[in-house]
C-alpha cells in the first residue's frame, strides 16, 4: 500500500480523509511539475552554453584554439 511520511511518521494513504488524499495527489502533481521544470531548465542551460561556445568559436581568429 502507498504511504505518506511526515515528520518520521508513516500514514497509509487509503486510511486518510478525502481532503488529505486530494492534497497528497496535488502535492504529487506539483512534484512532477517541479521535476519537469528542472529538466527543462537543465536543457535550456545546455542550449545556452552551446550558443556561448558557438559565439566564442566564431569570434576567434582563424587558427586559434578556443579555451
Amino acid at each position: 500500500m502507498a504511504t505518506l511520511r511526515i515528520d518520521e511518521t508513516e500514514y497509509e494513504i487509503d486510511d486518510l480523509s478525502e481532503s488529505v488524499k486530494v492534497k497528497v495527489a496535488r502535492m504529487q502533481e506539483i512534484q512532477a511539475q517541479i521535476s519537469n521544470l528542472n529538466m527543462q531548465a537543465n536543457e535550456l542551460q545546455t542550449v545556452f552554453q552551446a550558443y556561448v561556445n558557438t559565439i566564442k568559436e566564431e569570434l576567434q581568429p582563424a587558427g586559434e584554439l578556443v579555451e
